[in-house]
């Protein structure tokens, strides 16, 4: 990344963290979304201080350090509808993972673009990532998560405790051990998105086992300060 972009990085984070009024238009908050994703990502770009590729105008991948081939993507998870004119936008990161579809074929799809960008070499396996993370936030809240992924993908590459890199504001932070090899599924809501989803869904909604969760409390950390 040139510094004239990472300067464009910076500076947009700035007024994206005073996001606009939320409108009844849908397309508003479409096109919202896709600047805030853009910027999101080439922040996000700068503090993993490694080379990316763009999948699309909303994901990228990289090579982790442990030759993993890892992926980000960014999307709408509420916004404006026919049913809920006045819904505020809340906006979803998914980190090695996908919501509709096979995380598989992502995987595949990211690693065919980090060999053709030159970030997995000729003849160098692709190897698929061991964690995944799903981030619920509002808008003005996105940019402040990037270093907070960059920290938790270096976390991951040393095999430390993921619970351990604190996020940039009060969250609410579950752990999940999925497969036969225990990998580690986070979920990290801000305390914003928390409060706001828990009005509106039943939480096993959101949360892929709410029983293992509520019987494991010792795996659900509030970052609450």
């Amino acid at each position: 990344m040139t510094g004239a972009t990472s300067k464009l990085a910076e500076r947009s984070a700035e007024w994206l963290e005073d996001p606009p009024e939320p409108q009844t238009d849908a397309t508003f908050d479409e096109r919202y979304a896709a600047v805030l994703f853009r910027a999101f990502l080439a922040v996000l770009a700068i503090r993993l201080q490694r080379p990316t590729a763009g999948i699309s105008p909303a994901s990228l991948c990289w090579r982790a350090n442990n030759g993993r081939v890892e992926h980000v993507t960014c999307e709408p998870f509420f916004c404006v509808s026919e049913d809920s004119p006045h819904r505020p936008l809340l906006v979803r990161v998914l980190v090695n993972k996908v919501t509709v579809g096979l995380v598989e074929e992502r995987d595949a799809a990211a690693a065919a673009v980090a060999r053709e960008s030159g970030l997995v070499e000729e003849g160098e396996p692709c190897l698929s990532p061991r964690w995944t993370l799903e981030l619920a936030v509002f808008p003005g809240e996105l940019l402040r998560f990037a270093t907070y992924l960059a920290e938790l993908v270096r976390a991951s590459e040393r095999d430390e405790d993921e619970t351990a890199v604190e996020p940039p504001m009060p969250t609410e932070l579950i752990v999940e051990r999925e497969g036969a090899r225990l990998l580690p599924a986070l979920y990290v809501w801000s305390e914003r998105a928390w409060d706001y989803l828990a009005e509106q869904v039943w939480m096993d909604e959101i949360v892929p086992s709410n029983a293992h969760f509520m019987a494991l409390p010792r795996q659900r950390r509030s970052a609450r300060r």
